[in-house]
């Protein structure tokens, strides 16, 4: 009994000290950004995208701290959001071997404070293997790779945003 009581402590004492060493060196869940206070509040134009991409930045906002205020002197207006699906390579028999998930973003960055304007275009692609004989599951895999480009490209455009300072 003692015996197990002692690696029932030791058990505890060493996640303790794990805890206190990962959170002593800076560790923070990927994806999440320091926000600096004027950073806080951004005016989100986005009729010209995605609903995906619109949803996965307004989870973005919402993870990193930023509210959406109307009034914000930071702007952000997506532009233009494409994806396309290109096949790349076919087998012998002339069917589809891989394609290419392609998202690009063009949106503009704007301090109306400060009056400083950046307009950038992004770009996210993954290639993916297609086998028709499991088109389902192909499907199923394609619908979670573009899921995870709109969150990647959410999550570029928040960095890109935290980046974007009025030239001085």
């Amino acid at each position: 009994m003692t015996a197990q009581l002692n690696v029932k402590s030791l058990q505890i004492a060493v996640l303790a000290c794990t805890l206190s060493l990962l959170s002593a060196c800076g560790y923070h869940l990927r994806g999440t950004l320091d926000v600096a206070a004027d950073k806080a509040q951004l005016s989100l134009q986005s009729e010209h995208a995605d609903p995906m991409l619109r949803h996965a930045l307004h989870r973005s906002m919402k993870d990193n701290g930023i509210h959406q205020n109307a009034a914000s002197s930071n702007l952000l207006t997506i532009q233009n959001c494409r994806f396309e699906r290109d096949s790349v390579s076919l087998d012998r028999s002339a069917r589809v071997d891989e394609y290419s998930l392609t998202l690009k973003v063009r949106y503009t960055l704007k301090d109306i404070d400060e009056n400083a304007e950046k307009t950038v275009t992004a770009l996210v692609e993954r290639v993916y293997s297609y086998d028709a004989d499991a088109a389902a599951a192909k499907d199923e895999q394609e619908s979670l790779l573009r899921q995870e480009m709109y969150n990647a490209m959410a999550t570029r455009i928040m960095r890109s945003y935290l980046m974007f300072d009025a030239p001085k």
